[in-house]
């Protein structure tokens, strides 16, 4: 777990929640992540608006409404999901199949010592997913 002390006070974050993503057509983007990247629906909350809640093994993804996307921002903010290294194949030729657009096309470096394979698709919004096969560093 992370901490940051300050003068009196200490922070103690463990992980992640969730992500969120703003999309401009809702439906699409919700066939996109269940279809495409078999995410299942969450309850949400009606108070809040138009929305969803999804979930893929531990990663939650919470998906906003706007009217209008705003234009791609520079350093390609992006979320990353893992595909376990052994489906990594089966996954990227499921994508292929399914005409995903790749941004950035299967390919291999190195990270902290160790192989690791990574793509770049989009979501119907424009949104970068990075698909990679090494998960984060354990804690510690």
């Amino acid at each position: 777990m992370g901490r940051a002390v300050g003068a009196d006070m200490t922070t103690t974050v463990a992980g992640y929640s969730h992500v969120t993503v703003v999309v401009d057509d809702l439906d699409a983007a919700i066939a996109f992540y269940r279809e495409t990247l078999g995410f299942e629906p969450l309850p949400r909350p009606d108070t809040l608006g138009p929305g969803a809640w999804l979930q893929v093994g531990s990663a939650q993804l919470h998906i906003v409404i706007v009217d209008e996307m705003g234009p791609p921002q520079r350093g390609q903010p992006h979320l990353a999901l893992l595909v376990p290294a052994d489906e990594w194949d089966t996954t990227i030729a499921a994508l292929e199949a399914l005409d995903v657009d790749f941004v950035r096309p299967p390919r291999s470096r190195e990270d902290f010592g160790r192989l690791v394979r990574a793509a770049f698709i989009r979501d119907p919004a424009g949104n970068v997913i990075e698909l990679t096969d090494v998960g984060p560093l354990p804690a510690g």
